[in-house]
């Protein structure tokens, strides 16, 4: 007996050293390692699972607990490396409704393996030493019960350790007074509902602080029981709330730029990928020249969420967030009304309604998500266009097909440009990564074009491979634009039209330190807000509305401006982007709860304000993050509970 308990103590520490050493490790490498008390409470947490596993394995014989703890280490190495190559791509954390999206996942399965590194081996150090450890003996798996009260004890333990966990999160809610009584710290908290601590552990509405605070065992444990909790109110005391949230928003004032294009068409092209550095003056003349022409948003963000194209369209088509615990929240809140969409807003305007896109339903249901829930009139897909004819669209999740925009402009204008009037979605995919020599779009002659101007540059210059094939299936989206353009002028409708453009996110696809050395204009290094700066432009034949706009914008915005623009009869209240054009210092949100504009910034991963202004205080800013914070929970209600639906 004391021989098996020596057994148990040596299991016990090995797991328990595994736990920790993940839970720093991905710390170091992904959040911030800070010796604080949120990493006593993550030790604490990590002793209680440690206990809770043992009381566990120590119910079987040698053999079975040996298979068990060599699969568990495994899977836990796996679950912390899952986590930090998932939030290379998209910035966030996946929870068990993301993860249930397994073929989508499949489909990028070789990218996944283009972004391993190195240092990704230091995840499977427990798998090694585990190893090592029963190859010279060191630990047993000899460590079955001996008597009866000892499952008891050790239940016991893990129990108490666990509840000890829980009493060191916070039931206080952190909402600070003014400092003094200037204007600028008043923030309107009505009906705030308030957020502790807690409220954070049993709701995981931030994904970022919630691993910050608990570790990612924990996260992941919450995660999985988020799918049994019950909600704590009825479905009428929630509608009661959302009810008194809306009607207590603030009004759209009229500004300036109030039916500017009122009358006028509109083409608005959500590019994939286009980055601040695609457009070159060289290999993207027509980009170029509209930039240097026409109004430029330098300030114009498009936060990357949690299904990057999809949730940036919804973004823009719906003025909502997406929400980060269902799969997709295009095919989620597919039968839900919503009263403020584009289509919508122009059609009651008499205009005709369209949008393309060049590839197919495979990832996202647009076909029926643009239609019947955003309103379009038509929506045209590849397939609908006829650009997939001869590839098997069932084969796609061994082979991504990238379709050319140009091909799709092509097929797409004589579907429009003869309506009296049109509003016209593009969302393009020439741009998708991975940007090497075997995408359909670095064809030979865009190619060629990047090596004649690469061969201009100083032979100093050294272009990673990815940015040279990414400029080359940028070359593409040029000719695209172009084509549009001309086809607008020679129908005598490119002064009635007026063309948004703007990037449905960053190209993450390229490395951030690729991005941060290749590009030294928008992308402030090391920056993980300012990596997200991407072009947005508006080409009319205003000149009231033109040159460099510095106000800052995010693709939640995109809806409320446009509607201001276009005079769309739209109800601001129930939007949660503003008018771009109209409101004094926007704010630009980002997934993870940090938030920048021109007078100040916040970062949620190290917790730190940045003021522009002294005008602004740090109690302005604690109470501004608690207002996001609500309205995104209350974003959230109102898409759970179709809430427009049943106000209509």
């Amino acid at each position: 007996m004391k021989k098996k308990n020596i057994n148990a103590i040596t299991l016990f520490s090995f797991l328990l050293f595994s736990i920790i050493y993940l839970e720093f490790l991905f710390k170091i490498r992904v959040l911030s390692l800070h010796f604080d008390f949120d990493l006593f409470r993550i030790s604490i947490f990590s002793i209680s699972y440690a206990i809770l596993i043992m009381f566990i394995l120590m119910f079987f014989k040698r053999k079975a607990v040996k298979i068990t703890i060599f699969t568990l280490t495994g899977i836990l190495s796996f679950l912390y490396l899952n986590q930090e190559v998932y939030s290379s791509f998209v910035e966030g954390f996946y929870s068990v409704t993301v993860a249930g999206d397994f073929t989508a996942g499949l489909s990028f399965f070789s990218d996944y393996l283009t972004s391993l590194k190195f240092g990704h081996i230091f995840y499977f150090f427990p798998m090694i030493s585990l190893y090592v450890l029963n190859r010279y003996k060191v630990i047993s798996f000899d460590v079955e019960y001996s008597l009866l009260k000892q499952p008891l004890v050790i239940l016991g333990a893990g129990f108490l350790v666990f509840f000890l966990s829980l009493q060191t999160i916070s039931e206080d809610v952190e909402i600070q007074g003014t400092s003094d009584n200037s204007e600028v710290d008043l923030i309107s908290i009505g009906n705030l509902l308030s957020y502790s601590d807690m409220d954070l552990y049993t709701y995981m509405y931030n994904s970022t602080q919630a691993l910050k605070k608990f570790g990612l065992l924990t996260y992941t444990q919450r995660d999985f029981f988020s799918m049994f909790r019950t909600d704590p109110l009825s479905e009428e005391a929630y509608k009661v709330l959302v009810d008194d949230y809306y009607d207590n928003r603030d009004e759209h004032n009229d500004n300036l730029y109030t039916d500017l294009f009122k009358g006028k068409n509109l083409i608005m092209i959500m590019a994939e990928s286009l980055d601040t550095f695609a457009i070159n003056e060289e290999l993207t003349p027509t980009l170029w020249a509209l930039k240097n022409d026409s109004a430029y948003f330098e300030n114009f963000y498009s936060p990357l969420y949690y299904r990057s194209t999809a949730d940036s369209e919804f973004l823009v088509q719906t003025s909502m967030y997406p929400d980060k615990n269902v799969t997709l929240s295009m095919e989620a809140y597919i039968d839900n009304y919503l009263p403020n969409t584009l289509p919508k807003m122009f059609e009651e305007q008499g205009y005709s309604t369209f949008s393309f896109h060049n590839y197919t339903d495979y990832f996202y249901p647009r076909s029926d998500f643009h239609i019947n829930t955003l309103g379009y009139n038509q929506f045209w897909g590849s397939e609908e266009l006829g650009m997939t004819a001869g590839f098997d669209p069932n084969r796609i999740i061994f082979n991504h097909h990238w379709e050319s925009d140009l091909e799709m402009m092509k097929l797409s204008v004589d579907k429009f440009i003869d309506e009296d009037q049109f509003f016209v979605n593009y969302i393009t995919v020439s741009g998708h990564f991975d940007y090497s020599q075997s995408h359909e779009i670095a064809t030979e002659e865009n190619v060629a074009k990047v090596q004649e101007y690469v061969d201009t540059l100083d032979p100093s210059v050294e272009i990673p491979d990815d940015i040279f094939y990414y400029l080359a299936v940028h070359v593409e989206v040029d000719k695209a634009i172009k084509y549009l353009m001309d086809e607008l002028a020679a129908k005598g409708k490119l002064d009635d039209t007026v063309i948004m453009i703007f990037g449905d996110h960053y190209a993450y696809g390229i490395g951030n330190d690729d991005i941060w050395a290749y590009e030294d204009e928008y992308k402030i290094d090391d920056d993980e807000m300012d990596i997200h700066n991407v072009p947005m432009m508006i080409i009319s034949d205003s000149t009231f509305l033109d040159g460099t706009i510095s106000n800052y914008m995010s693709t939640v915005d995109v809806m409320p401006t446009i509607a201001n623009l276009f005079g769309l009869n739209m109800d601001y209240k129930l939007a949660f982007g503003n008018d771009g054009l109209g409101v004094d210092g926007n704010v630009v949100r980002f997934a993870d709860g940090s938030f920048i504009s021109s007078e100040f910034s916040y970062n949620a991963l190290s917790e730190e304000y940045i003021i522009f202004d002294e005008s602004v205080s740090e109690t302005f800013l604690f109470n501004l993050n608690h207002k996001y914070l609500n309205d995104y929970m209350y974003n959230l209600l109102t898409l759970e509970y179709d809430f427009f639906n049943k106000k209509k």
